[in-house]
């Protein structure tokens, strides 16, 4: 005669707390979600911030920074502010009150949308330092302003603020990517500067001041990037991916070329503009492929008003030993005007079949 089975369920409740720890860990962000629903138990231990740190806030409206006050939201790493609405707070008291909860969430490192966010100059510097200063990116760099409304751009610091920040960065940051550029860079000093942006492993730098004259005219002045050029020549930093936009390696720049290719060398990957005379960027060149050097990555965007001046007098022999060490070092301008006109053709086609 045969013999029954019964079998009998355990409830998840009964398990030992560490097991239920390690469980809820592996739960990816859905079923995390869903879990946190089955029962008290698992809601009450469901909302310890180690669960939740890949979530993303998003922050629309002042209202929502309630969302930041949740138990399980005090180790969140994102917060998203890019939506809309946001203007509709973010132009009074908004950034300030979002920097205010920030300040007591450790773990933000990145806020999307920040740059287009305004209001940042009556903030306390103590407070804008610490939250910038613990985020990995961060884009100090806003070019779609009009000229009238320059004093109001989103997201420019005041120079008390921006010299602060900067010493912070020059001792000890978490940025990894740092973009500046429309900011009041002129005040700080070419040794602050330069201890500050070397420290961060990737640097973008946009001047825009890009048609005056006077090199000591522009935001990032001849002197700031002759202080850079010089910390990274002369030390080893933390800064290995550099990008200068709108400063061009150009016959007005006092910088010396041999500064520069030994700056170049220390670094792993660099891109930027060219405006000069074949003899100064035979200059570089020559730096760059005879010298001892880190360079993986060169990029020469060269200025296509003076592309065929450039080409028909640099030392062909130095491009083709630059080309073996470097890949193709420089952006064509012949090449780049051919695309836009392509692009332009195609606009016009679509423009008539539309209408």
């Amino acid at each position: 005669m045969g013999q029954s089975h019964s079998q009998s369920q355990t409830h998840i409740s009964v398990l030992p707390n560490e097991v239920m720890f390690i469980i809820l860990q592996y739960l990816p962000p859905q079923e995390m979600k869903s879990a946190v629903l089955v029962c008290k138990a698992l809601r009450e231990m469901g909302e310890k911030p180690r669960f939740w740190t890949w979530a993303v806030a998003t922050v629309n409206t002042k209202d929502d920074l309630l969302k930041l006050k949740l138990p399980r939201l005090q180790m969140v790493q994102e917060i998203d502010v890019t939506h809309p609405s946001r203007l509709v707070w973010m132009k009074r008291e908004g950034l300030a009150d979002l920097f205010q909860v920030i300040g007591e969430i450790p773990t933000v490192r990145r806020i999307r949308g920040l740059e287009f966010c305004k209001g940042i100059e009556g903030i306390e510097p103590d407070l804008v330092v610490s939250v910038l200063n613990s985020l990995e990116e961060l884009n100090l760099c806003y070019d779609f302003y009009d000229e009238e409304d320059f004093e109001d751009m989103p997201l420019r610091l005041e120079a008390e603020q921006l010299e602060l920040l900067f010493t912070a960065v020059a001792e000890k940051t978490n940025l990894k990517f740092l973009q500046v550029g429309g900011q009041l860079t002129e005040e700080i000093s070419p040794e602050l500067f330069a201890a500050a942006v070397s420290n961060v492993e990737e640097v973008k730098l946009e001047n825009l001041y890009e048609d005056t004259e006077d090199m000591e005219d522009r935001d990032i002045t001849d002197k700031h990037f002759e202080a850079l050029y010089s910390i990274i020549a002369a030390k080893d930093r933390p800064l290995r991916k550099f990008t200068s936009e709108r400063y061009y390696i150009n016959d007005k720049s006092a910088i010396d070329p041999d500064l520069l290719s030994r700056a170049y060398n220390r670094l792993e990957e660099v891109t930027t503009d060219v405006r000069g005379s074949a003899r100064q960027l035979t200059a570089v060149l020559r730096g760059l492929v005879e010298g001892d050097s880190r360079l993986k990555r060169l990029m020469l965007r060269i200025d296509w008003r003076q592309w065929n001046q450039l080409n028909q007098h640099i030392d062909q022999n130095l491009v083709r030993r630059a080309k073996k060490k470097f890949g193709q070092f420089y952006q064509d301008p012949c090449t780049v005007l051919e695309n836009r006109r392509y692009l332009l053709d195609c606009i016009d086609i679509i423009d008539t079949s539309e209408s």
